[in-house]
C-alpha cells in the first residue's frame, strides 16, 4: 500500500511537472491573445473545486452516456468503446484518478514556470541561438539552471499534495469500489480511522504519512537552498 502510494505520487508529480513546464514554454511562444485565452482557461481549471472536477470527470467517463466513449467510438473511430467501463480494473481506476489530479495541478505549475521564464536573460538565449545551439540545448544549458529553484519548490509542493490526495481517488473510484487492492494511504487512513473507528491505526498511518512527506520535503528544500547559494 505504501509502495502503491509512492508510485502513484511519482507518476502524478512527474506528469504534472513535465506537462506544466511544456505548457509554460508554449505560453512564451504564442501570441498575446492566445496567451490570454490559455491563461484564462488555466485559471478556471485551477479555480474549480475538486468535488466539482470529480463530477465532471464522472460524467465524461460514464459507461452509459459518457462523452469520452462517444468521442472515441463515433468521432475519432478508435474502436468500439460503447458502454466501456473505465473503472473496471485497478490500473484503469488509477489512470482516471491520475488524469484528474494532473489536469487540476497543471495550471499552477504552468503559470508559475511561465512567470519564472521572465527571469531568463534574453541575451544568453540569443547568444546561444547565434552560436547554432538547438532548442533542447538552449533549454538545458541556459533556461533550466534559472528555473531549477522554482522547479524544486513546485516538485516539493506537488509531492505533498499528491501523496495525501484523498478527494479524487475516494470520490472518483467511489466508496463502494474501494478495496484493499486499490487503497492509497489516504483512503486506507479514512476507512480504518473513520470507517472502522480504529483511531489507533488511523493515527499511526497519519504519523507515517507526515514523516514521509516531511523527509521528502527536507531533501528538496536542501537542494533548493544549495542551488540558491550556488547562484
Amino acid at each position: 500500500m505504501l509502495l502503491r502510494t509512492v508510485v502513484f505520487t511519482a507518476v502524478n508529480v512527474g506528469l504534472t511537472m513535465v506537462l506544466g513546464t511544456l505548457g509554460a514554454l508554449l505560453l512564451v511562444r504564442v501570441s498575446t491573445w492566445v496567451r490570454l485565452l490559455l491563461t484564462t482557461g488555466l485559471v478556471l481549471v485551477w479555480a474549480m473545486p475538486p468535488v466539482v472536477a470529480v463530477q465532471v470527470w464522472s460524467w465524461m467517463t460514464n459507461s452509459e452516456n459518457g462523452v469520452l466513449n462517444y468521442i472515441l467510438t463515433d468521432v475519432l473511430h478508435f474502436g468500439n468503446y460503447f458502454q466501456h467501463n473505465w473503472y473496471e480494473t485497478t490500473f484503469s481506476q488509477y489512470s482516471m484518478v491520475t488524469s484528474l489530479v494532473v489536469w487540476g495541478a497543471i495550471p499552477f505549475v504552468t503559470i508559475t514556470v511561465y512567470a519564472a521564464l521572465s527571469q531568463v536573460p534574453h541575451e544568453l538565449v540569443e547568444a546561444a541561438q547565434i552560436d547554432g545551439a538547438r532548442a533542447w540545448r538552449i533549454f538545458k544549458d541556459v533556461t533550466l539552471p534559472v528555473l531549477m529553484p522554482v522547479l524544486l519548490i513546485l516538485t516539493s509542493l506537488s509531492i505533498i499534495w499528491d501523496f495525501g490526495a484523498f478527494t479524487q481517488p475516494y470520490l472518483l473510484i467511489g466508496p463502494g469500489q474501494q478495496t484493499t487492492s486499490n487503497y492509497l494511504m489516504s483512503t486506507y487512513l479514512y476507512f480504518e480511522g473513520f470507517g472502522k473507528t480504529d483511531f489507533g491505526i488511523g493515527a499511526a498511518i497519519s504519523i507515517l504519512m507526515l514523516v514521509i512527506v516531511a523527509a521528502l520535503s527536507v531533501v528538496y528544500v536542501r537542494r533548493m537552498l544549495r542551488v540558491g547559494e550556488e547562484a
